[in-house]
């Protein structure tokens, strides 16, 4: 096909073919290095596409310039200027080799990418093979070919790294290097507070960072763990509770999509200093000792430009190094801190400081949407109807408001189980885990006219109905401005973006696409939320009605939605108390689906700005209410029921317990 072009163009096409193959390789890993790290603070799907694109990319272009470079050496057929061509050419092969390592930001795009680690590992022979190849069919006079070893050197280390880090990150790794014994001596440590807020916050996420990971491979951690996590935790401040979380999510992060879990390390820092070293050295030689002229101006400017990244690369890796959360914490651990440290590394890192991650809820409304919508059928054939439901989405910024009630509905769940000491009470912590709104109900004397929308029908058509009770309520009481309100809906819209746009993070009851429209009845956007006056034509007989219909027939959940509006506004005539009842249903169904939610799409949402629901599940799990903690008391527990005043005595003597490692509690006394 391209014998058919003109020869000029043909001829522009062999020269720029590897040259530019080249450059492109070094601007994706520019994207790479830059946005990398950036998708876990931005909820856009602008950046996803971005780092997907270039990610996808980097190794095939890379790929593709290192085996041209293998083709175009030895074909020089005497030619002078070819033969020097071909050699710095050749100096390239190395710099490929650094590119397919990529940087520390991001060694996976997705939790599967880690494992897919064999595959690496065979690139990295095939790939190191091949450059040596390139290499050697270009050696010659000079000092060109020698300035190359050390850059051959640096490649392999990075692409090494790379193979390394996602052998490490794989689910098998990770499940045999998880241990409890990290949590406990992270705990011991850390007993006595930070004066500085930030610097607490860090040691805390630390503590449980290591409990955490170890939940994450789906294991199950002691009793005694679970009594000091909640014992430990509840005792932070919602504000600072948020912040704990984020800071350690921002660990798994970096756990799970970067090289982190070995430029940290001693090794690493080793290589990292023998890869910087020999980068400069080779920068420095070919500046002083090469003569440019015998070579094309061009290859000179792309041999510098690669040599500037690579030294832009290791100065930018030592960088985050020192700045890093491990270095703070490193520094706290070895008491290597002052007065003056304190004060040049707080400012210094107030510099690169960023957000740890988007804090924004998703929102996704109905009445706004363009489901039911005909005009969008035809989308369906072309495949972008999903594309399409993105486009109404909108995000809200999480505020102090929704996060001290968040956790504070969360406490008073794990206070329950804290009464009388029924931490080991496994169906007390079903009940209080698996409340989706029916808690509320029954404490407020609604649940038995209220079940056909709670606990007798499946989460995703409690979620639906819900969401348009709430909407239809708003709609009666839009003028009634007030924090419940606006917490309500919010809570409404996010579980409604989770049912439509993140279905895979409600395991249990989600529905798709096809059946959503089923549930609405196919109701056009106009028809979805009714006017207060039609509303109010239902009848008290019509509601009753209703609730036994919705038992026997497949009624629509937009029907449903009227009548549980209807039977909100008759039942709680008072609009505060409404709402504040709406409010605490949403929050209910809230930490249900945290709880049910699966480890691995909570790892798959810190890739994308990370999400409410993720955080809520971690704030449960450090407070104890996640069936994570399964108590499976053996024979020789005895549990004596003794009077509340020795609950304090006991609480501080399973604490101490907790310390003593070398002991074994043989028997556990409950309240």
């Amino acid at each position: 096909m391209l014998k058919n072009l003109p020869e000029e163009v043909l001829t522009l096409w062999n020269y720029w073919e590897i040259r530019g193959m080249v450059l492109l390789s070094l601007l994706l890993q520019t994207i790479l290095i830059i946005c990398g790290s950036r998708r876990k603070t931005i909820a856009r799907v602008w950046i996803r596409i971005l780092v997907w694109s270039a990610y996808l990319s980097a190794d095939m272009v890379a790929t593709f310039a290192l085996g041209n470079l293998a083709g175009s050496q030895g074909d020089s057929s005497g030619d002078g200027s070819k033969k020097a061509n071909n050699s710095i050419q050749a100096f390239w092969a190395p710099f490929l080799l650094l590119h397919l390592g990529g940087p520390d930001t991001i060694t996976a795009y997705s939790i599967e990418d880690n494992e897919l680690w064999l595959r690496h590992l065979l690139g990295l022979v095939l790939q190191v093979g091949l450059a040596l190849y390139v290499f050697s069919r270009s050696w010659g006079s000079g000092i060109l070919p020698f300035i190359a070893i050390p850059m051959i050197i640096v490649g392999i280390i990075k692409y090494s790294e790379r193979t390394r880090v996602l052998w490490s990150s794989c689910s098998k790794s990770l499940r045999k290097n998880s241990y409890l014994t990290d949590f406990k001596s992270y705990y011991d440590r850390n007993r006595n507070p930070e004066s500085d807020q930030q610097r607490e916050y860090l040691r805390q996420a630390y503590t449980f960072f290591n409990i955490s990971m170890f939940t994450m491979q789906d294991l199950v951690p002691g009793y005694v763990e679970l009594t000091v996590s909640h014992f430990r935790f509840s005792k932070i401040p919602a504000n600072g509770a948020f912040k704990v979380v984020e800071v350690e999510l921002g660990l798994i992060y970096d756990m799970l999509y970067t090289k982190a879990p070995l430029i940290y390390s001693r090794y690493g820092i080793i290589l990292r200093c023998i890869s910087f070293v020999l980068s400069i050295t080779t920068f420095i030689i070919f500046q002083v000792k090469i003569e440019k002229h015998a070579y094309s101006s061009i290859d000179v400017a792309i041999t510098y430009l690669l040599l500037a990244a690579s030294v832009f690369l290791e100065l930018y890796a030592f960088l985050c190094l020192v700045l890093s959360d491990q270095t703070m914490m490193w520094l706290l651990d070895h008491k290597r801190w002052n007065t003056l440290t304190s004060t040049i590394y707080s400012r210094l890192r107030k510099l690169t400081t960023s957000k740890r991650w988007s804090r924004c809820i998703s929102q996704y409304n109905l009445k706004s949407s363009s489901i039911g919508d005909k005009q969008l059928e035809c989308l369906k054939l072309v495949g972008i109807n999903e594309m399409m439901r993105q486009m109404h989405v909108n995000r809200e910024d999480l505020n102090g408001g929704l996060q001290q009630f968040i956790f504070k509905h969360l406490l008073k769940k794990a206070e329950k189980m804290k009464e009388n000491f029924n931490f080991f009470d496994e169906k007390l912590r079903s009940k209080i885990i698996g409340q989706r709104g029916d808690g509320v109900l029954e404490r407020e004397g609604l649940l038995k006219n209220l079940k056909w929308c709670t606990t007798e029908v499946e989460f995703s058509r409690s979620i639906l109905v819900w969401h348009l009770a709430t909407e239809i309520c708003y709609g009666v009481d839009k003028d009634a401005a007030s924090n419940y309100v606006s917490r309500s809906k919010c809570l409404s819209e996010y579980m409604m973006y989770l049912l439509v746009i993140r279905p895979t993070m409600l395991s249990i009851g989600f529905v798709d696409e096809e059946d959503l429209t089923t549930l609405m009845g196919d109701r056009r956007d106009e028809d979805i939320i009714p006017s207060s006056e039609k509303l109010y034509g239902y009848k008290d007989d019509d509601v009753e009605r209703f609730q036994w219909e919705w038992k026997t027939e497949n009624n629509s959940a937009v029907k449903g939605g009227r009548v549980l509006a209807k039977h909100l506004l008759v039942s709680i005539s008072e609009s505060k108390k409404r709402w504040e009842m709406i409010e605490e249903v949403w929050m209910e169904m809230l930490s249900y689906a945290a709880a049910h939610c699966p480890w691995k799409e909570h790892a798959h949402a810190l890739r994308r700005g990370g999400e409410l629901l993720t955080h809520v599940c971690f704030l449960m799990l450090h407070l104890g209410l996640s069936q994570r903690y399964e108590f499976k008391p053996s024979k020789d527990y005895i549990f004596v029921s003794i009077p509340k005043t020795f609950l304090m005595y006991i609480g501080r003597s399973i604490i101490h317990l907790f310390k003593c490692q070398n002991k074994t509690i043989n028997r556990i006394i409950s309240i």
